[in-house]
């Protein structure tokens, strides 16, 4: 790690001395390393350019980073339990020697510092910043859904390789897994969702997705064309699932020659 002054120490003990303890800013932490010193945490969140303060625990050698700092509107929680064995401080206050070749060069939001010599650093990305993108609707006829809702009070964080538990918007459910991960490109993946049916529509007659392949994965014949199998029911959209004679699902004819009709696969809400 970088050097540090025997001056320069000092006026950190001073510092850290100096902050009141029992105190903690909660809801804001990025990122926690544990064990660590007092001293290798100032430096951690220097490398962080979205690190505006941090909370360390002397007790525990937990060092908590935040993307925010105590103002006005955000106060940091004192005298309780949780922040019992705390001490807060913001990154204004850090000793302007701690790491001084990083002070002025702050790496981009989501990048952080890692040292290629004493006097040297590259930044790397670290986090995801940007906002969940909206959900990706499978089988979908072009209706607007709203925005996924995350399982966290504060969907734009998280450290690369992390999850977060998302819900689909009504009238969908997950495709695959519920949770999306920060991925190293300093990106969230896509939610993925599909139209389901809904449990007050058991036949599945309202459904109106785009599903057009059966249980079996055969593509579904167009309902304007009479081949390879003729029918009857020419009023439906494309070739896309539908309960067209109201039976038990929703259900289409398949472009095998061999198999006049499937059911297909669709999930309930």
């Amino acid at each position: 790690m970088f050097g540090i002054s025997l001056h320069n120490m000092f006026l950190l003990y001073a510092v850290i001395n100096s902050v009141k303890a029992g105190r903690k800013l909660i809801g804001f932490n990025f990122k926690d390393v544990s064990p660590t010193g007092y001293k290798q945490c100032l430096k951690l969140c220097i490398g962080y350019a979205d690190c505006l303060s941090v909370n360390f625990s002397r007790n525990r050698l937990l060092c908590e980073l935040n993307s925010q700092q105590e103002t006005e509107t955000v106060q940091v929680t004192e005298n309780t339990k949780e922040t019992e064995d705390f001490i807060y401080i913001s990154r204004t206050f850090f000793p302007n020697d701690l790491a001084p070749h990083l002070m002025n060069s702050a790496c981009p939001k989501g990048q952080m510092h890692v040292s290629r010599s004493t006097n040297e650093a590259t930044c790397v990305i670290s986090r995801c910043v940007g906002k969940v993108p909206p959900p990706y609707i499978e089988y979908s006829t072009g209706i607007i859904y709203p925005t996924v809702s995350m399982d966290t009070a504060d969907e734009t964080h998280g450290n690369v390789g992390e999850s977060r538990n998302f819900t689909c918007p009504q009238g969908t459910v997950a495709v695959g897994k519920q949770n999306v991960t920060c991925l190293a490109n300093g990106q969230w993946e896509t939610p993925r969702c599909e139209v389901c049916i809904e449990s007050t529509d058991p036949k599945g007659l309202n459904y109106l997705g785009s599903k057009n392949v059966t249980f079996s994965g055969k593509t579904c014949q167009r309902w304007d064309s009479q081949t390879p199998h003729s029918h009857t029911y020419p009023n439906n959209p494309e070739n896309y699932c539908r309960n067209a004679n109201e039976v038990d699902w929703p259900w289409c004819h398949t472009t095998d020659p061999k198999q006049r009709w499937e059911y297909c696969l669709i999930p309930t809400c």
